[in-house]
């Protein structure tokens, strides 16, 4: 727990600022996980460096660099795009030594790291990202802290049949409303500091952090059976206390899509473009 803690105190005050400031920071800091939780996804199902993972590597890199000098744009569907007929044609080169199963592990590490920590990048540079890129984190941070505390103080009724059978359902509950209320107080913040027009914020903050927060239960769940198939305890021990990148991003790489979703959605059918 001290691990943790010192882990927490020390890299939370960096996320914030580096979310807060956008722009390359944050760019680099999305990179930065791509390339470790992609590390960590290989290592964790191959058991070995397998040369065709490089492609993993190399279009992750190829897709922050060109965000980062020609903009966000459509660069994120052409490297999937790539990344899929690049493996597919060394699957063919390489026949048959390559397996599907090396093609299908490099394929989906970049989807479950790269492509979703993206969305976190691409709410923030919306114009008015400023205030939604903060609701991945009250969704992801605010239902693990209520969770937790749920979990522990009422705890009663187990979780069977999941990945996750040390969680309770009172703890679900709890994080899942602790979200919500952490997202109505910073709705509030944002409609009572913030610039005039954003009247309604404090229903939609509070409705989006209710949401994400079953996004972020969904990430949590789906991390731990992919280490309970892998056989690990964690993806790795970049961070004391906290285990590797993935174990850390599980959350918040589930909840910034849906985050972007909602928040398209919200200026393309619900607001009239400039307000709230």
């Amino acid at each position: 727990m001290l691990k943790r803690t010192i882990t927490a105190i020390i890299g939370l005050p960096l996320v914030i600022f580096i979310v807060h400031h956008g722009g390359w920071p944050l760019l680099l800091m999305c990179l930065i996980v791509s390339l470790v939780g992609l590390r960590e996804l290989y290592r964790a199902f191959s058991k070995e460096d397998r040369y065709i993972h490089i492609v993993g590597y190399v279009i992750a890199v190829g897709y922050f660099f060109a965000a980062f000098v020609f903009g966000v744009g459509n660069w994120l569907l052409i490297s999937v795009a790539l990344l899929v007929i690049i493996v597919q044609t060394c699957l063919v080169v390489a026949f048959p030594k390559l397996t599907l199963a090396d093609v299908a592990v490099t394929v989906y590490g970049f989807l479950y790291v790269p492509f979703l920590i993206s969305f976190l990048m691409l709410v923030r540079e919306h114009p008015y990202g400023q205030f939604f890129v903060w609701l991945i984190f009250t969704s992801a941070f605010g239902c693990d802290t209520f969770a937790y505390l749920t979990g522990v103080t009422i705890g009663r009724h187990k979780l069977v049949n999941t990945p996750s059978p040390k969680k309770s359902v009172e703890g679900l509950i709890g994080g899942v409303l602790g979200a919500a209320l952490v997202g109505f107080f910073y709705g509030f913040f944002v409609v009572r500091f913030a610039e005039p027009g954003v009247e309604h914020f404090i229903v939609i903050s509070t409705v989006i952090s209710l949401f994400g927060a079953v996004f972020s239960i969904v990430g949590d769940m789906s991390a731990s059976a992919l280490k309970r198939h892998a056989q690990i305890k964690d993806f790795g021990a970049l961070l004391p206390g906290h285990g590797g990148v993935v174990d850390r991003a599980d959350s918040i790489i589930f909840v910034a899509p849906f985050v972007y979703s909602a928040m398209i959605i919200l200026f393309n059918i619900i607001m009239q473009p400039g307000v709230y």
